[in-house]
């Protein structure tokens, strides 16, 4: 067998409906199927490392979501979790996946859990980590501070140059920075109208998806990803709960350890419906 380093990674790029979708892609068509959505501030080299560690057991696919990355949106339809959906159920239906797992991370968890509750049929499992799109209570106060970062109205910005050196000041030209580099994340998560995210939150239909469901965390997570982690926990009690080593990675956590612990979870039947 071929160590991971030695396994080739094929790209792939599809024009549909919503519009141009990227993806990475690792092992043979005939495989199980394992899906990485990625996380707000990131693309699919997130997932490079686990894929190529994956990859001589699995079919792997790690698509850039509309917007990110080098996948492109149509039109001038707003970004939306359930665009994000659309996309994804298209470009697996175009690539003949009939069946598949789940793994995200952030973002990419909230369109995973959505995908996985409105097309049950074919997820087979999920596997999130540090996801979004629960209802939490620190929630509202962190997207008001990043709708003020990159809002055109806000005087925010301007204010930044001349807030000094200290820490704090630092750290909100530095949060600007990297919300700016994602523009299609900042309108999911922050710069819609609050009716319009709120009625895309998982909350309380997640606990309806029941196939298996694993929850990673990192040893080393802040108390707001803790936090978020265990407002998916409350909400699907059936799924398990991983925390595994934290590492310098786009994941943050160890890839052999990530990986390892997904192929359990890979081989897991799904639950009876």
């Amino acid at each position: 067998m071929p160590s991971p380093a030695e396994i080739p990674l094929r790209t792939g790029r599809m024009k549909l409906t919503a519009g141009s979708v990227f993806w990475h892609e690792g092992g043979s068509p005939q495989g199980e199927t394992l899906v990485f959505l990625h996380g707000s501030w990131h693309d699919s080299t997130q997932w490079l490392p686990l894929v190529q560690q994956l990859a001589s057991q699995h079919h792997c696919l790690a698509p850039d979501l509309l917007g990110f990355g080098e996948s492109r949106r149509e039109g001038s339809t707003p970004y939306s979790v359930t665009l994000q959906v659309e996309a994804l159920h298209n470009l697996l239906t175009a690539l003949r996946v009939s069946h598949c797992r789940l793994v995200a991370h952030s973002l990419g968890a909230w369109v995973a859990g959505q995908y996985a509750l409105t097309y049950p049929d074919q997820v087979q499992s999920l596997t999130v980590i540090a996801p979004e799109g629960v209802a939490d209570g620190g929630r509202r106060g962190r997207w008001r501070r990043d709708r003020w970062l990159v809002a055109r109205w806000s005087p925010l910005p301007l204010l930044l140059p001349w807030l000094g050196k200290s820490a704090w000041a630092q750290a909100l030209r530095d949060r600007r920075r990297c919300l700016r580099q994602a523009p299609a994340a900042c309108q999911m998560l922050f710069q819609r109208r609050a009716a319009a995210i709120n009625g895309e939150l998982l909350n309380p239909a997640l606990g309806q998806f029941s196939s298996p469901a694993l929850v990673v965390e990192s040893a080393a997570a802040d108390p707001l990803t803790h936090q978020l982690t265990q407002a998916w926990l409350h909400l699907q009690p059936a799924a398990q709960h991983r925390e595994i080593a934290a590492a310098t990675t786009p994941l943050g956590v160890d890839a052999m350890e990530m990986a390892a612990c997904l192929v359990p979870a890979s081989r897991s039947k799904p639950a009876l419906r």
